[in-house]
């Protein structure tokens, strides 16, 4: 049985990453013996389930400082994968190839950087690109979340660099209901930070809103920039604009509404439009780094939208507002392609993958 190690910053944490790599390290306990390493622990408890069955280390009682201290960060590493005589490393973030790439030098183990981003996205450390571009590049396979961003990699790292792409896989159920056509509500949901693009959607409702008065628009979510988006939908008196903060039943408010909206400005994969789609919403969305493009067909489920585009995005809700017939046929067409995104389908992805590298 093969030895697969996967390697967090912290799993322990409450992230969509670690949620992914839980989901995806439990699917593969019946083929390998699975263990995963952390630079640190946060929390003795895991925050997503984990198969009791894995062993899970923490190589530090604290975070390491990355750069002082990266040739003991290095060491700890190598130590485990000779201790353990792990086969296959799979770095659950990018940004740890800058130890990874090093650990693995000389050993028998081979080494899989998977991106949960996309080539170009920072998320505020301006290591990551540089590291992208002269560490990856020693890894014996990466593997993307979208097709767009595996020809990101593959153009730039040429024949250098084996790049195979694999979707995150996405537990949710498909609504069996009619599409809500009497609904006049328009839905958009996820964390309120810059990322979302939360400041742009005031803009947008502001133009929408206030020439369709009878219709409303929720936002759910909770982050930093609260504060900041009440102000401004207070300054721009958007009375039927509405932050409802988190709630634990978003399938029940999607199904509800007439309109799902997107106005992030990056994403890795967006999983919300695909719940959107699942419950029958057409969809709306910037079409931005990356994922949209591979989930909206414009003009068939939706629509995608130039980057940062506020009339053009306004006009196209306007649009479907004013055209339920369209709204029906976008509908009608919305649960497409949720299927290559089961539990399943990935799982025997991943086991293609490290079979072929083991």
């Amino acid at each position: 049985m093969k030895k697969i190690c996967f390697f967090s910053g912290d799993i322990t944490r409450s992230g969509g990453t670690e949620k992914v790599a839980c989901q995806i390290m439990n699917g593969l306990t019946a083929q390998y013996d699975i263990s995963v390493i952390s630079l640190t622990h946060s929390s003795e408890e895991m925050f997503y389930p984990l198969n009791s069955g894995i062993k899970k280390v923490a190589l530090f009682d604290s975070n390491p400082n990355g750069i002082k201290q990266y040739f003991y960060v290095v060491k700890r590493i190598r130590k485990y994968l000779k201790t353990n005589n792990i086969d296959i490393l799979i770095d659950i973030d990018t940004i740890l190839d800058m130890f990874s790439a090093t650990a693995v030098g000389g050993l028998k183990t081979k080494l899989i950087a998977w991106e949960h981003f996309n080539f170009h996205e920072t998320m505020g450390n301006k290591l990551r690109v540089p590291i992208r571009k002269h560490m990856t590049k020693h890894a014996d396979c990466v593997v993307t979340l979208t097709k767009e961003d595996r020809k990101t990699y593959s153009d730039y790292f040429g024949d250098k660099l084996r790049v195979e792409q694999i979707y995150n896989p996405v537990e949710i159920t498909k609504t069996q209901g009619e599409y809500n056509l009497h609904s006049k509500t328009i839905i958009s949901v996820g964390r309120l930070a810059k990322q979302k693009g939360f400041d742009m959607l005031v803009d947008v409702a502001d133009k929408v809103l206030k020439e369709h008065t009878d219709w409303e628009w929720i936002i759910l979510g909770e982050g930093d920039e609260r504060e900041s988006l009440e102000k401004k939908i207070a300054q721009k008196q958007i009375d039927n604009l509405k932050l409802l903060g988190r709630v634990s039943n978003v399938a029940e408010y999607m199904q509800k509404s007439a309109i799902y909206v997107m106005t992030s400005r990056y994403e890795g994969f967006p999983l919300v439009l695909i719940e959107a789609k699942a419950n029958k919403l057409p969809v709306v969305s910037f079409s931005c780094k990356t994922g949209p493009a591979e989930l909206v067909q414009d003009g068939v489920n939706g629509y995608l939208i130039n980057c940062y585009d506020i009339q053009a995005m306004a006009d196209r809700i306007c649009e479907l507002i004013v055209s339920p017939e369209k709204r029906v046929r976008f509908s009608n067409q919305s649960q497409d392609m949720t299927d290559i995104l089961e539990y399943q389908t990935i799982i025997e992805q991943w086991i293609k993958i490290i079979e072929s590298i083991g």
